[in-house]
């Protein structure tokens, strides 16, 4: 054994020690592959946030049971390791924009507001809350980011260092608006009820009435405008169907749709386009059909539409329309 001579100085022997204590550190560090190298992280993101959740998947750490090089070392694991690693990783992915945010960078600064207006990914550990819960919603959340240099702690091995807990919803996410938090919805009046029930039914007279009445008692959101706009020109009355249908591109220039309205507000606007052809307005319905231009990608499927619905023949030989047309075309192209 290397003993320490403190009286009198051993330049070989400081050597011996030091060679034995590199080797005793490196065999500690592979034989406690969880404790993986790190460095002290000089900066951490802490604090409440709202964020309005654009994607959700549940993650399964089965991928982890791959040859990524990163996770080798989770192989080297006894069984109770492995199965604690496992668990702890067992959550939801989300992807969502920072609207809100009381986040400071702890270590560097007090100042609030940290990630605001971000689209970031953040992970969600399993049992706070559901895809189907959050998805197209306003949430708040305490986020902690974690640490990740080296580190196995959760989620760093998804490549993704912000973890949420305290996870609420706290209303409907609200398209182009992130510095307005919306309250939960209201529940629907009989009359709303009743309404979508005839609408289902194709009782669309019927359905118009009730969608009034409930438009009366001041329920009426972006779905039963769309529905009361579709039920007139079920019964051809497109002048009418107008009506209801501006009403939805009045909440979207406001920004005042639901995330998850997105399809209402779509089709509406595509019906409304039609309403004006019928109506004789080309001018008009070029105007609706130009904003899908913008996207072409994204609203493909009304682009392609507007080339074959019947409605539209009224202003077929206009030359709004025929210039939309051919620019409609090249951008399918």
């Amino acid at each position: 054994m290397v003993r320490w001579n403190r009286q009198k100085s051993c330049a070989p022997c400081d050597k011996i020690t030091v060679a034995v204590w590199m080797l005793i550190t490196i065999s500690l560090l592979h034989l406690s592959p969880p404790a993986r190298a790190q460095d002290v992280c000089v900066e951490l993101i802490k604090g409440s946030v709202a964020i309005d959740v654009t994607a959700c998947a549940p993650f399964t750490p089965d991928v982890f049971n791959g040859n990524k090089h990163e996770f080798q070392f989770i192989k080297d694991l006894d069984p109770a390791q492995r199965n604690d690693l496992f668990q702890s990783y067992s959550g939801l992915i989300i992807r969502g924009t920072v609207v809100l945010s009381n986040a400071v960078r702890t270590g560097i600064s007090t100042s609030k507001g940290v990630l605001h207006g971000q689209k970031e990914p953040f992970f969600i550990r399993s049992g706070q809350t559901t895809c189907e819960a959050i998805k197209s919603k306003r949430i708040s959340a305490m986020l902690n980011e974690q640490c990740c240099n080296g580190s196995a702690a959760v989620p760093c091995l998804l490549e993704n260092g912000y973890l949420l807990t305290d996870v609420k919803v706290m209303g409907g996410a609200v398209i182009g608006s992130p510095a307005e938090v919306r309250p939960a919805r209201k529940p629907h009046t009989k009359a709303y009820i009743d309404a979508d029930k005839k609408y289902a039914a194709r009782k669309y007279q019927e359905a118009i009435d009730l969608y009034l009445a409930a438009e009366r008692e001041n329920d009426m959101d972006v779905p039963g405008l769309f529905h009361m706009g579709f039920a007139y020109r079920a019964i051809e009355k497109c002048d009418k169907a107008i009506v209801p249908l501006t009403k939805i591109m009045t909440l979207k220039k406001s920004n005042k749709v639901w995330a998850e309205d997105e399809l209402s507000v779509r089709r509406g606007q595509f019906l409304l386009a039609r309403c004006h052809a019928k109506s004789g307005s080309a001018s008009d319905a070029i105007f609706y059909l130009e904003a899908f231009l913008l996207d072409p990608k994204k609203y493909k499927t009304e682009l392609q539409l507007s080339l074959t619905q019947k409605d539209f023949g009224w202003i077929h030989s206009s030359k709004e329309y025929i210039e939309y047309k051919a620019k409609a075309e090249r951008k399918l192209k």
